[in-house]
């Protein structure tokens, strides 16, 4: 997807959010730097992906710091773990298991800080079950199901901490199927996206057949610096699982299908490429 006019003020408000989270006193130094950089890199076709991981590393290296989220994903963790019992009997009493586990992990997806949606973990406990009510729009529930009832072989990206734990329940719905399921994190801490280190706190790791990582600092998933064994993966897969808008982001118009992306719509920019309207549930199936 390509950086718009829109993505500038959301990401360099996401870079003043984190610096705010490290030392406020750097507010003027690291967003002066920023901006320059944005400037200087937003060119027609720039990736919006691509430039945002440039910012993200450079504002890092300016607070001296490799994890400023650390105490956001500590909190997102704990606060979806007292949300995983609920999100397991939305679930079971569902007549709809596969949809229903879907919207449970898109609500998770709302464990985003700094971008004008919720500022802390807490505001999740509130609104979970009104998220799930929703819905999804659009909703390829019934395509994802048709890929996955022909499927051997899934690859899940996961997206944020916290949310990974809300993605259990999908996960466990497509082990019940008989699918290999590999599941891929951030090789290295960037904003609230779950690493190995989250993948052990969140028991994924114990409902999947193989664990990758992305093997470098990137915004969603950089398809160039990835490693040879997750280029290999998502080769053979029969469908691959996309958490989250940065990942859509950075592998829309790629060759990466078919692929669902499910995800909520926080921004303009992405509501419109995928074909929903802002603040949505999506469950969008590209093949």
């Amino acid at each position: 997807m390509r950086f718009s006019a829109e993505c500038a003020p959301c990401l360099l408000r996401r870079v003043l959010f984190q610096t705010r989270l490290v030392d406020p006193a750097l507010e003027d130094a690291v967003m002066m730097a920023c901006v320059r950089m944005v400037a200087e890199g937003w060119e027609p076709g720039t990736g919006s992906a691509a430039l945002a991981t440039k910012v993200h590393r450079l504002s890092y290296e300016l607070l001296g710091t490799k994890d400023p989220y650390a105490k956001l994903k500590a909190e997102a963790n704990q606060v979806a773990l007292s949300l995983l019992p609920r999100a397991e009997e939305l679930v079971h009493t569902s007549d709809d298991r596969l949809r229903t586990a879907c919207l449970v992990a898109i609500a998770g997806n709302v464990l985003d800080f700094g971008i004008g949606g919720i500022e802390g973990p807490q505001e999740l406990v509130h609104s979970f079950d009104g998220l799930v009510a929703q819905g999804a729009e659009p909703d390829d529930t019934g395509r994802m199901r048709a890929l996955l009832e022909g499927a051997k072989e899934v690859v899940y990206l996961f997206d944020n901490c916290g949310e990974i734990i809300l993605d259990l329940p999908l996960l466990r719905e497509l082990k019940g199927m008989g699918l290999k399921v590999t599941g891929v994190v951030k090789g290295e801490p960037i904003i609230t996206d779950a690493t190995w280190e989250d993948l052990a706190i969140s028991g994924a790791d114990r409902e999947l057949d193989a664990c990758l990582t992305t093997g470098t600092f990137a915004i969603g998933l950089d398809l160039e610096r990835a490693p040879a064994g997750l280029r290999d993966a998502l080769a053979r897969a029969d469908l691959v699982i996309a958490k989250g808008m940065a990942n859509f982001e950075a592998l829309a118009g790629t060759d990466v299908r078919p692929i669902a992306h499910l995800l909520r719509s926080k921004c303009e920019p992405v509501a419109k490429a995928i074909g929903a309207k802002r603040d949505r549930n999506v469950i969008k199936v590209i093949e």
